[in-house]
Parts: structure tokens; sequence; C-alpha cells
């Protein structure tokens, strides 16, 4: 991977807000001309320190108004389900991110779903298996960052 300096963290901080920025803009914020902010870019997608780039659509343009974390720990006795879990969580549409995490849960996921009901739905379709102990629900308020 590429030796970073302070003008390539200040470039990734920037495209992590917005990927779409012109070179132009870039050189404004980071104090290196256009072409040279342009080229840095470039190396930092060639070298894989930047690894692709995404859209991030909002879930409110498709009805998705809620967001739950789940917190989600697994029986012990069954690491054989950890493997199939992140496989079917994966291909569930309401699972937007998972994270398979240390410590007291197995697996973080966020879930992003119209409301209540539709939530209610998923929590009875997919977390009352023997091999799930326990979840734990966190409705989410708001988003600061």
């Amino acid at each position: 991977m590429a030796e970073l300096d302070k003008f390539d963290y200040r470039l990734l901080e920037l495209l992590q807000e917005n990927s779409r920025m012109t070179g132009n803009e870039l050189a404004d914020k980071v104090g290196l001309s256009s072409a040279a902010c342009l080229r840095r870019v470039q190396r930092l997608r060639e070298t894989g320190v930047i690894e692709r780039d995404v859209a991030v659509v909002s879930p409110k343009v498709f009805g998705k108004r809620m967001m739950v974390i789940v917190l989600l720990t697994m029986e012990r006795d069954r690491p054989d389900r950890y493997i199939l879990m992140r496989e079917e969580f994966a291909k569930m549409p309401e699972v937007v991110q998972c994270h398979h995490v240390t410590g007291a849960h197995d697996f973080v996921l966020r879930i992003q779903v119209s409301d209540m009901e539709e939530y209610s739905a998923f929590v009875e379709r997919v977390f009352h298996e023997p091999y799930i102990k326990r979840y734990e629900s966190l409705a989410v308020l708001g988003s600061l960052k």
C-alpha cells in the first residue's frame, strides 16, 4: 500500500464526504494544484487505498424511513451457524450493514425498514431461530455523522 502524507489524508477526508469533488474544489481545500490533487486521487485508487466509489442513496426514497441497530448474540455451541448467518444476512434487503464483531455480541446489524410493523415482521421471520440466543434492538432517533 502507498505511503500516505498529510495531503493524501486530507484528500481522503474530503472524498469521503463527497467523492464527486472536482480537481479545482480539492485544490482549494488541500493547498495543491488541481492536477496534483487528481494525480494523487488516481494513485490512491490504483493502489487500493480507495477501494471503490459509491452512491449513498437516502433510504427514504424507497420508503424505508426507520433505522434499527440490532445487537445479535448466537448460541455458542453453534459455530457452524456463523457462516450461514453471514450468507443469509447478505441476501436480506432489510439488512444494509452487517458486522461480525468481538465482545458480548456476535453481530451488529443495521436494518432499514418503513415502520415498526415491517421491523416486527422481520424479527418474527429472522430472530426466532434456536441458534439465536438473544437480540437487542436500538431504534435510531437521528444520525449525526
